[in-house]
């Protein structure tokens, strides 16, 4: 299967979720590769996770499957893919590991986060450093 990645979000810095899916699909035997206008694909995932983000149009895919939080708030990576370790090489300009021990955030307070209402406002673990470390000097938590 060909899998393309889009990150509609272009910021600097890695979207851990295709990184995740990458990382899925590569252990399948599936090729994967940051998404071109001008191939084909079996599958394209566009992750967005901000809301002002503009999608591409993406009609170069049998099935394309749009997500994240600049989406919805209740769509969610299925647990097998939640749990991958991330693909570094999609994004070999960082030195570092990238992940979450927790969800949920007890400050709502703070209008311009979505984390109460998308994980709740309660921090509970949900992951080992191990699913996501490899080694790395540094570490960047995103909870």
């Amino acid at each position: 299967m060909k899998i393309g990645l889009v990150n509609a979000d272009s910021h600097n810095f890695p979207n851990l979720c295709l990184m995740k899916l990458s990382s899925y699909h590569k252990k399948r035997g599936d090729l994967v590769e940051f998404w071109d206008k001008d191939k084909s694909y079996d599958r394209v995932y566009v992750s967005k996770i901000f809301t002002e983000s503009i999608l591409p149009i993406v009609e170069n895919a049998t099935e394309v499957i749009i997500g994240g939080s600049g989406v919805d708030l209740v769509n969610e990576l299925p647990e097998e893919i939640e749990h991958e370790t991330p693909d570094y090489s999609l994004f070999p300009q960082y030195d570092f590991a990238l992940g979450m021990l927790t969800r949920g955030c007890p400050r709502v307070n703070h209008g311009f986060c979505i984390t109460p209402q998308k994980d709740g406002c309660i921090s509970r673990k949900v992951a080992d450093l191990k699913e996501f470390w490899t080694g790395q000097k540094k570490i960047i938590l995103l909870d």
